[in-house]
């Protein structure tokens, strides 16, 4: 006859807290009928959800420390690659939502450099047409000046042309009048 070991009842619990050698120890303190798990269930379209499992009836596990400390591992490695896998969907979301807002940010800073710019060759051209219609005005007002000294200088001359004959007529008369009034000398 082989001699069979006595199987045993073993409470699993996983606990974080270091051991004296600074490494995480398992320790084997809770009933598996008490144990509630949660598994992440995806179907193919990407859809995924949790779905939460309970032990309804007490159950007793009979396993020997290696195998324990087996499933343990196995609960650990899947619990480590979900949260990984968890931790980079969460990434990959906050990378896209910071992308999204740099791309909009982005897009409204060009569209306000766009209407600044619009602005400032709007401005531009209002000033431009302001300065021409200034200038248009100076001008006009500069040739109506021009064209009134003009007229000026040529009632001046015409002036000074009738002052000159008049000048020239009294002269005349005033020469006649001497001759008129001066005896003849005799001859001599």
């Amino acid at each position: 006859m082989a001699c069979q070991q006595p199987r045993q009842d073993v409470k699993i619990t996983l606990s974080t807290e270091p051991h004296a050698g600074g490494t995480m120890s398992p320790s084997f303190e809770q009933d598996l009928s008490e144990v509630e798990t949660s598994t992440r269930v995806e179907d193919g379209n990407g859809a995924s959800g949790v779905v939460d499992a309970k032990a309804t009836e007490p159950s007793t596990v009979h396993a020997t420390p290696t195998s324990a400390v087996a499933r343990m591992l196995e609960l650990a490695g899947v619990t480590a690659e979900r949260l990984v896998t968890d931790a980079e969907t969460e990434a990959e979301a906050l990378v896209s939502a910071a992308q999204a807002r740099a791309d909009a940010i982005l897009e409204a800073s060009r569209n306000e450099a766009n209407q600044v710019a619009a602005e400032l060759a709007r401005t531009k051209k209002e000033q431009a047409a302001a300065l021409d219609r200034e200038r248009a005005i100076a001008l006009a007002q500069l040739a109506d000046e021009k064209a009134s000294l003009e007229a000026q200088i040529v009632r001046l001359r015409e002036m000074g042309g009738q002052h000159r004959r008049q000048m020239r007529q009294l002269l005349t008369d005033q020469l006649s009048l001497l001759d008129a009034t001066l005896p003849e000398s005799p001859a001599g």
